[in-house]
């Protein structure tokens, strides 16, 4: 992981390059050449200001009561931050921990994506490299927010985490080549998923929550909305803004964060309310740059693989090919989490209280062999899997999976199979096939709605293909 120091200096970065193209656009108003913009961007080896020849721009003076023209993109990103975000915020407080600290991370990631479209909005597509330098804040910041999950399964506010870590994916829309809209729309489904957990949990006990889940539903609906009228086709950059020298220095790496001078945070709009009330925003037609580039490989953290006993939970997960994976030491009280396993098979031997595959990272290809579970199996976000109960569970759940195949024991003739957004779910019954063996029963996915005396009344369609 990367180290908080590397992290903060990132972001120094970001808010650097802020400031570094106020700055080239203050010179270019005066006149400036390419060349006078390129030489005087550096400073010197005391870190002072970059020294301008007077005759091209006199020093800037901060008037906090002129108005302050913003693009229309990042001022209606100000508003999803002063507004969505921080009810969001706000009633993360008033729950207090793990909740309060998260929603902080939260805020952390919001602010760092502003400061990156404030570059994008000013600058041409840079290359590869420099935009994986420049979204390293806000994929970090990401990661941060996602471990307060990881971290803390057995708090008690798990579903308040995991509402958060399961939605907050949705602000990578920026790597997305196309669909921008559609793919935060997605991640606010899953959101919304534990989210409805928070609001069945609390509705009787305390409306806080309540308001709470909502709230960052809300916040991920706005933001899919301001992708929607802003970057519908990807992330817009401006093809006509020359930012070459500033994204050359960048290139060279950590050096640039010694050359490109300090914003104070009196001047940023979007930490100052105050400076854009009077602020005039222009009304022309947002021009569309080509799309953003694909998210660089190099950005994809690649999970090491674990098997720990947590008090009393199994952790199982990002196992890949390995079909040798036996849980023995197992007791009643216990309940085995599987996450991002691939191509996998995995036995659980004894009598545990429950297992939950899939929940915090997608499970492909997997197969999980169990003895008996006390409360439930629980199959949550994953492709592709196979369960095989030896022994009993009264209840099985199943939801946003695609392909699977479960095989029953004769001790679980009565067992519950509940699914939602699933498909491609078959039931293996034994005992009722052709000499005594299996019996594949497909799980409907689609039904029938009619009104019979006021009552809406749905049946399963069957399969006819």
């Amino acid at each position: 992981m990367t180290s908080m120091t590397e992290f903060q200096s990132l972001t120094t970065l970001i808010k650097r390059l802020e400031a570094a193209t106020s700055r080239l656009e203050d010179l270019a108003t005066s006149g400036a050449t390419v060349v006078a913009v390129g030489t005087n961007i550096s400073r010197n080896s005391l870190g002072s200001q970059p020294a301008v020849p007077s005759s091209l721009v006199s020093p800037p003076i901060i008037d906090p009561t002129a108005e302050i023209e913003l693009p229309p993109a990042l001022s209606a990103y100000d508003e999803l931050i002063e507004g969505p975000l921080e009810t969001f915020v706000e009633l993360s407080k008033s729950i207090g921990g793990l909740v309060e600290d998260q929603s902080h991370a939260v805020e952390d990631i919001f602010i760092a994506q502003r400061d990156f479209l404030d570059v994008a909005i000013k600058s041409i597509k840079p290359d590869t490299r420099t935009f994986a330098e420049l979204i390293k804040p806000t994929l970090q910041a990401l990661e941060k927010v996602c471990e307060y999950r990881e971290n803390n399964r057995p708090s008690p506010f798990f579903n308040h985490l995991s509402t958060v870590g399961e939605g907050i994916g949705a602000l990578g829309w920026v790597t997305v080549e196309s669909k921008t809209a559609p793919y935060v729309g997605d991640l606010k489904e899953s959101s919304q998923f534990y989210a409805n957990r928070v609001i069945k949990e609390f509705k009787d006990k305390d409306r806080t929550h309540v308001d709470w889940a909502n709230s960052f539903v809300v916040l991920l609906t706005e933001l899919q909305n301001y992708v929607k009228n802003y970057h519908t086709t990807g992330l817009v950059w401006n093809p006509q803004a020359d930012m070459s020298s500033v994204f050359a220095d960048l290139n060279r790496g950590e050096g640039i964060v010694n050359t490109l001078k300090k914003v104070d945070k009196s001047q940023m709009t979007h930490k100052n309310p105050s400076l854009r009330a009077g602020s005039t925003v222009s009304e022309g037609q947002q021009k569309k740059g080509p799309a953003a580039p694909p998210k660089p490989a190099a950005l994809s953290l690649k999970k090491q693989p674990k098997t720990e006993l947590n008090g009393t939970k199994w952790i199982i997960e990002h196992y890949e090919n390995n079909s040798k994976l036996v849980i023995s030491d197992t007791a009643i009280n216990q309940t085995v989490y599987i996450f991002g396993c691939k191509n996998s098979t995995i036995q659980v031997k004894g009598k545990v209280n429950a297992v939950i595959l899939g929940e915090l990272y997608t499970c492909q290809k997997t197969d999980l062999l169990l003895d008996s579970a006390v409360a439930a199996i629980d199959i949550v976000n994953s492709k592709s899997v196979q369960l095989q109960i030896q022994g009993h569970t009264p209840t099985i759940m199943i939801d946003k999976t695609d392909i699977g195949q479960i095989y029953l024991s004769s001790e679980c003739l009565k067992t519950e199979i509940l699914t939602a957004k699933s498909s491609s779910i078959n039931v293996n019954v034994p005992g009722v096939g052709e000499n005594g063996d299996y019996a594949e029963r497909p799980i409907p996915e689609q039904f029938k709605s009619t009104i019979v005396d006021g009552r809406l009344v749905s049946v399963p369609v069957e399969h006819t293909g």
